[in-house]
């Protein structure tokens, strides 16, 4: 049961995956004239769900963990360190993205926007941070039963709270050093601050919590498959109601939690659909994307570099783009790139699986050559 219930949330990061590489070249090379009709529009709603099935994800990972290692976790054995060194090298991958300059050197004279561009909470800052509050949770209640209602506090709390938070007084919000008020705060803004992605982790781990104490499995999956739509039509109606708790100037799109709730519906409902068809979901693409769930990590730190661009793939991927770039080249760009770094993801595992030990020293000596190179660089 065990491989059955982790192989259709491998998918759904999977296609989490695929969805990604789309989004960041629609983002990051779709010329504007594209971008002023509907289609578009539908598609930038569409967009929005990755990273919020990245972060569902992170959270249903945390809870099946749970199954396993929670005796571990609350007498602080070795697999609970084992998950924080994993999570404080997950931060560690996240920031080494995301220097202006990669120079030490440079970066002692870093300007305060850039500063705020490297310090900026992003997807693996985001989960990573939701992990460390959920573990503080789980020690704090030692028990399965109590972290659900820690996991229903923190949902509550934090999409209750988000429209507040984003109605602080900039001057205010300016006293805060800028490592945590990019966590939390929206000024300068984050992309993905603590309020309200925070949501989405939490309500991955409920969900999940649910789905795997269910007497049928099938049934539970069923009834999220019924709830999903029925949620989507609570927020389309709530929509058409001329009030609000917060500040109506604030942008319903970031902080309402009727939208947080509309894309929770929509992952809750891909979830139960995944699981029902799963055992008819064969093939390579189906391996492909549950391999591509199982290294997620290195596939968000391939399609990064080669999108947006490290030194060298960023000027050879925008020579061989045409100046105005339309749909097309978009679909031939995404299929290219998710060929690329699911090549290597496909070899990293293979490697890892027959050489463990070996893969675990490559990985350490790249990241030891990574860093003597960033403190020795001087441009």
């Amino acid at each position: 049961m065990a491989s059955q219930r982790l192989t259709f949330i491998d998918i759904l990061r999977g296609i989490a995956c695929i969805w990604m590489i789309e989004t960041h070249a629609v983002n990051a090379f779709l010329d504007a004239a594209y971008k002023n009709n509907s289609v578009f529009s539908i598609l930038q709603i569409s967009n929005g769900f990755v990273a919020v099935a990245f972060i569902f994800c992170a959270g249903a990972g945390f809870r099946l963990a749970l199954d396993a290692k929670i005796n571990d976790y609350i007498s602080y054995g070795k697999p609970l360190w084992s998950y924080v060194r994993r999570l404080l090298f997950i931060l560690a991958i996240g920031y080494s993205l995301q220097p202006p300059r990669f120079s030490f050197v440079k970066m002692l004279n870093f300007t305060p926007e850039q500063w705020v561009t490297f310090l900026d909470c992003n997807v693996l800052q985001l989960i990573v941070a939701s992990s460390f509050i959920a573990l503080a949770g789980l020690l704090l209640v030692r028990s399965l039963s109590k972290m659900v209602i820690f996991a229903w506090c923190a949902l509550l709390s934090i999409s209750i709270c988000t429209p507040f938070i984003w109605s602080i007084d900039p001057a205010i919000i300016a006293e805060v050093p800028t490592f945590f008020r990019m966590y939390v705060t929206t000024y300068p803004q984050a992309s993905f601050p603590l309020f309200p992605w925070s949501v989405y982790y939490f309500a991955g781990y409920i969900i999940t919590h649910y789905f795997l104490i269910a007497d049928s499995r099938k049934q539970r999956a069923l009834q999220y498959l019924m709830i999903g739509p029925i949620l989507i039509g609570i927020v389309y109606a709530s929509s058409r109601i001329p009030w609000s708790y917060y500040d109506a100037s604030l942008n319903w799109w970031l902080v309402s939690p009727m939208h947080m709730l509309f894309r929770i519906a929509g992952v809750l409902t891909l979830f139960a659909a995944l699981y029902l068809v799963q055992d008819h979901l064969k093939g390579p693409i189906t391996r492909m994307l549950s391999l591509s769930g199982k290294e997620s990590l290195v596939i968000y730190v391939g399609q990064g570099i080669i999108i947006y661009g490290a030194p060298i793939s960023g000027e050879v991927l925008l020579a061989m783009l045409p100046v105005y770039v339309n749909p097309w080249h978009i679909f031939i760009l995404t299929l290219s790139v998710t060929c690329v770094v699911y090549g290597y993801a496909y070899a990293w595992n293979t490697y890892k699986r027959n050489l463990p030990k070996h893969a675990e020293w490559s990985l350490r000596l790249s990241m030891f050559i990574y860093v003597i190179s960033f403190l020795f660089k001087k441009h």
